[in-house]
């Protein structure tokens, strides 16, 4: 009985419940998120001197920013779903900084929301002026940019260079086979 329940839910087509827009967007975002954990735990594990917060900022922008180019680049007729998912460092933000007021019952750590804020604004600005808009970052572009990020979070003194630290940890892989799952999403996702 509870097999047979399942089954039916299973052949619940997703589409019947979300809009189209909803689903993929939902589903990006989850991979952003995913991608940036998994970024900022093995760049962490390379550098044991990083700073935390840097490396988990500048990793979601990275990815929120090469996400939302990969969305942008596809012919969807839906040119907001790209820029809806380089909102996800704010609204990520957001829940991070209401959780803690919650929490804490202190309404004034929303201040602290306002400078991580700042910090996001000038971290998007800076991957958005590398990766071109409505362009899906192809290997090359994807590979300097993600040197740079590379540079971004990395300590001073470390005895490697960004190049040997990239390579080490699998992170252009692992974005680049994100940013393909993303786009295959979409666009069965919005094939009529």
């Amino acid at each position: 009985m509870a097999q047979a329940k399942l089954e039916k839910i299973r052949l619940t087509p997703v589409t019947s419940v979300t809009s189209s827009l909803t689903q993929p967007a939902i589903f990006a975002t989850l991979g952003l998120l995913s991608v940036t954990q998994e970024l900022s735990g093995l760049a962490l594990s390379e550098m044991e001197m990083a700073k935390p917060e840097l490396v988990a900022e500048e990793t979601i922008c990275l990815l929120a920013v090469a996400t939302g180019r990969a969305i942008e680049s596809l012919d969807s007729g839906y040119p907001d779903l790209g820029l809806s998912v380089m909102m996800t460092p704010f609204l990520y933000r957001d829940y991070l900084i209401g959780t803690a007021m919650v929490e804490s019952g202190d309404l004034s750590r929303g201040e602290e929301g306002v400078q991580v804020g700042e910090r996001l604004e000038k971290k998007m600005a800076f991957y958005t002026a590398h990766l071109p808009a409505e362009q899906f970052p192809m290997a090359s572009s994807l590979r300097n940019v993600m040197l740079m990020w590379m540079g971004r979070i990395s300590p001073p003194g470390m005895p490697s260079g960004p190049e040997d630290r990239l390579d080490g940890i699998g992170a252009i892989e692992k974005v680049a086979c994100h940013l393909k799952l993303v786009v295959a999403h979409v666009r069965q996702s919005l094939q009529p």
